[in-house]
């Protein structure tokens, strides 16, 4: 009988294959006349009016000479309360049967979970992208006794919501 071997590209998968799906490259500097460099059709109306205007005064904060380094830290300093407002609530929709059990994200819930109905737009299609399936894949596969990276930003920010709460 002859054997079949198993492909090496299932034993062994390459990051290659993690590859985007598709490119959306977004222009956000001040006085831009067209934001999206590449277009699919619905973006003007993807971002929530309200945290696009965070995220563009967080980025417009930046000095016109800033550094390489000031750049890798203003980029991801704009961005990232844009995502723990938008899919900060993750955590809540992951189901496991176990401590060390893999977790089961539950999408649906996860969605009408959010109030409000641009970030729900938003999160609907933010979801759907390799970007999101990636994080959740490899949140589900962590031990619950792992706190990840963002999960760690998530607790920072709500400590300084609440600590600005109480100054005022």
């Amino acid at each position: 009988m002859n054997s079949i071997a198993v492909p090496q590209i299932l034993i062994d998968p390459s990051p290659s294959f993690h590859r985007p799906q598709s490119l959306l490259a977004v222009d956000l500097s001040e006085g831009r006349k067209q934001t999206f460099i590449k277009r699919i059709g619905d973006e003007d109306s993807i971002l929530p009016p309200k945290l696009k205007e965070e995220i563009l005064q967080a980025l417009r904060s930046r000095s016109h000479k800033a550094s390489l380094e000031e750049l890798n830290r203003i980029v991801p300093e704009a961005f990232l309360p844009f995502f723990i407002k938008t899919v900060g609530h993750f955590s809540k929709h992951l189901v496991r049967n176990g401590a060390d059990a893999a977790a089961h994200f539950q999408k649906r819930s996860f969605c009408k979970a959010i109030e409000s109905k641009s970030i729900r737009h938003f999160v609907k299609k933010f979801v759907q992208t390799q970007m999101f399936d990636l994080f959740i894949q490899e949140v589900e596969q962590r031990p619950a006794s792992q706190i990840g990276f963002f999960e760690q930003k998530i607790s920072e920010y709500h400590r300084k919501m609440r600590e600005k709460a109480k100054k005022h």
